[in-house]
């Protein structure tokens, strides 16, 4: 069984490897996390299993069991094993509380990326009472420099909020200062679901339902993404929520489906949570359960038309509660940003037109950062079972098959991911990955020898103790160093007692991230993207506010990556020579770097 295991693991690396190397071009962030992260880590599963396999190797030529091989009688035996319930909620609190403390030493409760921290700026917005934030009238025509990214506003510039359904946000919203909580209740609720959810579908086989909440918890990218704001851990929350609800059936639990599923659709991207529900509901026809099968295409009709529209929604609820104005949403970079039906067809269909079967070499490299970033017996198992998964039809085939169509459709749509802790867009699918793992190995152990089933109990516990013990910190130390230089630098700009700061992203890595304000704008300093604004719109700033420049200098003191050449265009070159000049002479205090010195 053990030497099945290892040989998945061959199989995997070697296609993944062979289609990341041959499968040009690339992206260079991808190849950062793949030869920085993921390939040493990659290289060390291997030469574990390859030292697992040699090892049972010689103890089969001295003719020794697995279980004389691995399980010794020396070794002290397993004591009173808790109830699988029990189990499954000391797991899901263990996971909470991990993620909360990681929220904070690793993450330093800092949204990296700015589509993260939109999910903040939503939270603001929402919390004011309106699915839209006011502008103050001085800042209007600032705006493409004050949140340079998933923005969207009136015509006017009157309102604004980002391109991201709302529903993540609203969760913040509602927790309030608790917020921080969010994350890490969310993950203790997949632990209780993915449970569950095992329960449901192999009740006379508890082991396997507490072997998939194991899995969970002990993955890595499980557990730091649970550490931030992204939208991903409350999608695998609701999918598995919604399923455990699914397989319930009757009115409440086919009721309360649709009403997860109506949230799951809102969450940030209207697209993951039907490529998960998709395969069951093909499935329902498979069963003939057709009435069953058309009631939840009409509602999921009925939710996706709502969530596609919801930009013209959140306009027309502006327009009710305000002047009038012309309320023309202004995309700000976003999938999303055309409104409506047409302009979500527009939008899926630009993307398709932009498929490039190329990317295959990027996408082998998401999925290398996905198994890497699981228990080790995840993805070889999940490999070992697909075939049978497939045989046994109903929701093993439908996990499956959602698994399957996810990756295809990232593959198709977006296949470079940016900023990730694993593979987020496979993140809503996990549990599944889990559940089918835990479902094979179930199966396997069956076939061994009873006396080697102790052993095999022992390969799965330390399988996990090496995921946590080993594997976390590893990418929790990868996390950390990642994102403390932003979050230091971060620090430092809210605290300079300017009224403006301007950063100067032309010359560093992902400093458009810093750029990033208050919907409403409260508090100081403001913080402009340097690019993003005009030389008069600059003129004006040097006139009636002391300022300072984040540039490529203070990048560079804080860690963060900078490129060779200090500005890359003749534009950056004029307006970093504009503060230098007496254009703003009219400033109150001389233009200074964060580190004080004098631009001028």
């Amino acid at each position: 069984m053990l030497e099945r295991v290892c040989r998945a693991w061959f199989d995997l690396a070697a296609v993944l490897l062979a289609v990341a190397i041959l499968g040009l071009p690339s992206h260079w962030l991808t190849d950062r996390f793949f030869f920085d992260q993921d390939l040493p880590l990659l290289v060390g599963f291997l030469v574990a299993a390859g030292a697992a396999r040699l090892g049972l190797s010689l103890a089969g030529r001295r003719g020794q069991p697995l279980s004389v091989a691995i399980d010794e009688p020396s070794r002290p035996s397993f004591g009173p094993l808790p109830r699988p319930g029990t189990a499954a909620i000391g797991l899901a609190v263990l996971c909470g509380v991990v993620a909360l403390g990681g929220s904070f030493l690793v993450y330093e409760n800092y949204a990296l990326s700015l589509d993260v921290f939109m999910v903040r700026f939503d939270q603001s917005v929402l919390a004011g009472g309106a699915p839209m934030a006011h502008v103050p009238p001085q800042w209007r025509d600032y705006l493409p420099a004050l949140q340079p990214q998933f923005t969207r506003s009136t015509a006017d510039h009157a309102f604004w909020s980002s391109t991201y359904l709302p529903v993540n946000a609203a969760l913040r919203a509602v927790a309030g200062p608790a917020e921080i909580l969010v994350g890490p209740v969310l993950a203790a609720i997949c632990v209780v679901a993915v449970f569950g959810v095992g329960r449901r579908l192999w009740p006379e086989r508890p082991g396997v339902s507490v072997n998939a909440a194991l899995l969970l918890a002990t993955s890595s990218q499980f557990l730091i993404t649970a550490m931030t704001p992204y939208a991903m851990t409350a999608h695998l929350a609701c999918n598995l929520v919604w399923l455990w609800l699914f397989l319930r059936g009757g009115r409440f639990g086919h009721a309360g489906a649709l009403a997860v599923g109506f949230l799951a659709c809102g969450l940030h991207q209207l697209v993951f949570h039907p490529l998960f529900v998709a395969p069951f509901l093909i499935q329902l026809g498979f069963d003939r359960r057709w009435r069953l099968m058309a009631l939840y295409i009409l509602a999921y009709a009925a939710i996706c038309l709502f969530w596609v529209n919801y930009d013209d929604l959140t306009r027309d609820w502006i327009a009710a509660a305000g002047p009038a104005a012309a309320l023309a949403a202004k995309p700000g970079g976003s999938v999303q940003a055309a409104a409506g039906v047409g302009g979500f067809a527009g939008t899926a269909a630009a993307l398709l037109k932009a498929f490039d079967p190329g990317q295959i070499g990027v996408m082998a490299k998401n999925l290398i950062r996905f198994v890497t970033w699981q228990n080790p017996l995840t993805a070889p198992l999940v490999l070992l079972g697909a075939v049978g998964a497939m045989r046994a039809k109903g929701a093993v085939r439908s996990m499956l098959l959602g698994l399957i169509l996810t990756m295809t459709a990232m593959y198709v749509l977006l296949p470079y991911q940016g900023h990730g802790w694993g593979y987020r867009y496979l993140h809503g699918v996990l549990g599944s990955a889990c559940l089918l793992a835990a479902w094979t190995w179930s199966g396997l152990v069956e076939q061994i020898d009873p006396s080697a089933k102790s052993a095999a109990a022992r390969v799965f516990v330390a399988a996990a103790a090496l995921s946590v013990g080993i594997l976390l910190p590893i990418r929790a130390i990868q996390t950390h160093d990642f994102v403390h230089p932003y979050a230091a630098a971060n620090r430092a700009i809210r605290a300079r007692p300017e009224d403006v700061v301007l950063v100067d992203d032309q010359a560093s890595l992902f400093t458009v991230d810093l750029a990033r304000n208050d919907p409403y704008l409260r508090g100081h300093p403001v913080v402009f993207r340097l690019a993003a604004l005009s030389a008069d719109q600059i003129r004006t700033l040097c006139a009636a506010h002391p300022i300072s420049v984040f540039d490529r200098a203070d990048a560079a003191r804080f860690g963060i990556q900078v490129f060779a050449s200090p500005v890359s265009t003749p534009a950056a070159a004029a307006r970093l020579s504009l503060l230098r000049t007496s254009a703003c002479g009219m400033a109150r205090e001389p233009i200074r770097d964060l580190g004080g010195r004098p631009l001028g």
